[in-house]
């Protein structure tokens, strides 16, 4: 299996370790985990452009990779919930649950299951051999779309989080204590003296 092969199957892992650990369930979610996920994905889209020849073919995989990694980010989304906790002083939260990781389980196993077979399938390999020889497409490619696969469907489960959040209704504001109401409900005046009690009977409800 060729350095590429070997990262791309590397990061499949490490992502599924991310999502198991900050994604499923219940996690908060704010400007810090905002910009660690956002600098994680466009450091690979840099280094995934930086590794990859210019080529017509491992444009077209790049772009692919794109797009399929938007599409499955987008029913992702569909299974993941961006709200305020009243517990945690209304502070944004995501939850996600199985629908949610029995789709990244399936990128990851498809992923798997496809450098798998053409590291140790000699009829996978040499037929997908030849469709590469035939369009002029090298392991640089196939590495960047499954790169760019994963990374977009990082970035587009981040942003849309981002977007649901500034949705959200805004947090109750507690009202600030008026030292000037305090006083006159214990009816005690700055110098300390007891301030005077009038009668504030109701003159309806009394008639």
């Amino acid at each position: 299996m060729s350095d590429a092969m070997q990262e791309a199957l590397l990061l499949s892992g490490g992502l599924m370790t991310i999502v198991l650990l900050t994604q499923v369930g219940k996690h908060g979610f704010g400007w810090i985990k905002f910009g660690i996920s956002m600098g994680f994905t466009v450091y690979l889209y840099w280094d995934t452009y930086d590794r990859t020849p210019i080529t017509g073919p491992n444009v077209t995989a790049s772009a692919l990779g794109i797009l399929v990694g938007g599409i499955i980010g987008y029913f992702l989304m569909t299974k993941m919930v961006v709200y305020r906790n009243p517990q945690k002083k209304y502070k944004v939260y995501t939850k996600a649950g199985w629908a949610y990781l029995f789709i990244w389980i399936a990128v990851l196993v498809f992923r798997t299951t496809f450098l798998l077979l053409l590291e140790n399938s000699p009829w996978f390999s040499e037929k997908f051999g030849t469709f590469m020889v035939n369009n002029d497409l090298g392991s640089e490619g196939i590495a960047a779309f499954f790169v760019l696969m994963a990374m977009t469907m990082v970035g587009y489960r981040t942003v849309v989080c981002l977007i649901r959040s500034f949705k959200l209704p805004p947090a109750p504001q507690d009202a600030p204590a008026d030292p000037a109401a305090l006083s006159s409900t214990t009816g005690e005046s700055e110098s300390g003296a007891t301030a005077p009690h009038h009668d504030r009977t109701d003159p309806v409800a009394s008639a």
